[in-house]
């Protein structure tokens, strides 16, 4: 399957906030996305494919040398076909170029695909934050990626 990852527009609003209705249970307003396009703090990419279909996207907020990704969806429908991989390799390079120290993350304790899916591209797990999300209430691992020590090898 082919397509592009690029910066979110404001024409990408609509489609985003329908792809969060899908996905999260608490999911983000129109409105969330249209506040963040102005924001120098945050990286918002899309993942599109050639006819302009938006197939997922990951959102990284970056604070001094800290990012964290608040974000990160693919459509159902395409999933297990690399999409979230391009979006966290496109978030690791943009993290070293930047010279971040970290990547951190919240995914929910039984998204265990999700959890794997951030292990294999170097998140660790360091921590609970109980009750962390809502409907239905569950517990969120805190994982990390520290990129320090990867500028150290």
């Amino acid at each position: 399957m082919k397509y592009q990852l690029r910066p979110m527009e404001e024409r990408d609003i609509p489609a985003l906030a329908a792809l969060e209705r899908i996905c999260f249970s608490d999911p983000w307003s129109e409105n969330a996305f249209f506040a963040e396009l102005g924001n120098p703090s945050a990286r918002f990419m899309v993942a599109q494919d050639g006819t302009g279909l938006i197939l997922g996207y990951l959102g990284l907020y970056h604070v001094l040398d800290e990012g964290y990704i608040a974000n990160i969806a693919v459509d159902p429908l395409f999933r297990r076909r690399g999409i979230a991989c391009a979006l966290l390799s496109d978030a690791e390079g943009f993290a070293r170029d930047t010279a971040l120290s970290f990547l951190t993350l919240e995914v929910r304790e039984s998204n265990l695909g999700a959890q794997q899916l951030y292990c294999r591209h170097g998140f660790s797990p360091v921590g609970l934050r109980k009750n962390y999300y809502q409907n239905p209430k569950e517990d969120a691992v805190l994982m990390t990626r520290s990129l320090k020590e990867e500028e150290a090898e």
